[in-house]
């Protein structure tokens, strides 16, 4: 499932190509702020943490995207994550939750 908000760029030829990569094609309801909480908290990251928040132009998209491609690597790979006690995704493998949870319930 893709979910995204009902703007005028999510409409016409990006759902049609949308069915062609999932099932379903998600509109989040408009305003409730929770539907889209979880991606509005990454794109802050994003600019917070990688990009700023400047305004980018179209000539700037050959430059930015490999550099966006590299953020999301270390963001979803080698980015301590606070929910995952703070953890690298890659280290969370079943295997060392598991030996996680024995140290923490004794088990």
């Amino acid at each position: 499932m893709l979910q995204t908000d009902g703007g005028p760029e999510f409409k016409g030829l990006f759902a049609q190509q949308a069915r062609t990569y999932c099932e379903r094609h998600r509109i989040a309801r408009p305003y409730k702020k929770n539907e889209q909480a979880y991606i509005e908290s990454f794109n802050r990251t994003l600019c917070k943490e990688y990009l700023g928040w400047g305004t980018y132009r179209v000539e700037d998209l050959p430059r930015l995207i490999p550099e966006v491609y590299t953020l999301l690597d270390r963001y979803h790979y080698h980015r301590p994550h606070l929910g995952l006690v703070p953890m690298r995704p890659p280290l969370t493998a079943p295997s060392a939750q598991e030996d996680r949870l024995s140290d923490i319930y004794g088990e």
